[in-house]
């Protein structure tokens, strides 16, 4: 199954969230000249002062493609006293939807993102990773202005991670949807949730 690399980034206390993230682009650009076969997709979250980075490689046929990912670090590199890691690891697709036609890979600039971090604990990973997939297969057709939706689950059993496309800020802040999906969430264990919703700032075409 499909990795990602996946990390949440803010500022340091008297340092300025644009400043993260223009030194987050400066460092997928460099990263994705010096390996062609690695995709980063940049996202800023609008109602918060923190980014993240999704790394994926376009070598999929090759099992072993997600080593070349940059790590988490690497966004915070010599740069310490400006950004702190907030957030993350290495990520397994587990299950996805998307409308006929959408091509999972393509994000451009200016796109809205739904990010949604479940953290669990002990043993409940995989009741989280299935009640994700039934929540997928009950709601993503009837949900307005969603294009596309993925989940995957983090390499050391302690979080899940959702990133949805949509057709607007407003309809990703849909607050109905928002909360169905964390009722069962909750009933199944999972110790903390959040939710937030997310433009692109910097994207490179996983079908290039």
């Amino acid at each position: 199954m499909p990795r990602v690399s996946f990390g949440v980034y803010q500022p340091r206390e008297g340092c300025l969230a644009d400043d993260v993230v223009a030194q987050m682009v400066r460092t997928a650009a460099s990263i994705e000249k010096r390996s062609t076969n690695i995709s980063i997709t940049i996202l800023r979250c609008i109602r918060g002062d923190w980014a993240a980075a999704v790394a994926e490689s376009k070598a999929r046929e090759d099992a072993n493609q997600w080593l070349n990912l940059p790590e988490a670090a690497t966004f915070t590199k010599g740069l310490s006293s400006v950004i702190q890691t907030v957030d993350a690891g290495w990520f397994e697709l587990a299950c996805e939807e998307g409308k006929e036609g959408f091509q999972f890979g393509k994000k451009r600039v200016g796109d809205v993102v739904s990010v949604r971090r479940i953290y669990s604990e002990g043993k409940t990973q995989d009741k989280l990773s299935y009640c994700c997939l039934a929540i997928l297969k009950a709601y993503f057709t009837k949900t307005q202005g969603l294009h596309s939706y993925r989940y995957y689950t983090s390499l050391d059993g302690k979080s899940i991670i959702g990133l949805g496309s949509w057709d607007s800020e407003d309809l990703a802040s849909n607050e109905e949807h928002r909360c169905t999906a964390e009722t069962f969430l909750k009933s199944l264990g999972a110790k903390k949730l959040r939710y937030d919703v997310c433009r692109v700032v910097y994207a490179t075409d996983l079908n290039e």
